[in-house]
């Protein structure tokens, strides 16, 4: 059976949510891609900014590499509306690593995330040991309470 690497950068670090979505996903380890940083323009079902990678070659944005069999990658693409699944080149273990991951079509004019959406994405990170830095970058991004 066939895998391919999967680069998680937003709520699917989350080990409960990938979990959720994906019951055979295995954590492969961390990772960061080069020339890219993180936003949250990516526009929600809910109205808010979802997690997105933005090209900026003066930044890098971490997140857990899954495995996952490829027949799985249709549940999941399913889950991921508005993205484009492209493939990018990490650093994982000190090695290079060409993975999977998801890059919004659908971009919002306000890219703020509800806290609770935010407070995933944090809690994701030091489930798995992201950076301390990482981890700054994901709090001092915009965020509001949910509505509604």
């Amino acid at each position: 059976m066939s895998e391919a690497p999967y680069f998680a950068y937003g709520s699917n670090m989350s080990s409960a949510r990938m979990h959720s979505r994906v019951p055979s996903a295995r954590v492969h380890g961390i990772g960061c891609v080069a020339g890219f940083r993180l936003a949250f323009d990516k526009l929600g079902a809910d109205g808010t900014g979802k997690a997105n990678l933005v090209p900026d070659p003066g930044f890098l944005v971490w997140g857990v590499v899954w495995s996952f069999p490829d027949s799985e990658w249709a549940t999941l693409d399913r889950i991921e509306p508005g993205y484009a699944r492209r493939e990018v080149e990490l650093t994982c273990a000190g090695s290079r690593l060409r993975a999977q991951t998801y890059v919004a079509t659908l971009l919002t004019d306000d890219p703020v995330a509800s806290a609770q959406y935010k407070r995933l994405l944090a809690e994701g990170a030091r489930e798995h040991g992201l950076p301390r830095e990482h981890l700054a970058r994901i709090e001092s991004l915009a965020s509001r309470p949910r509505v509604g």
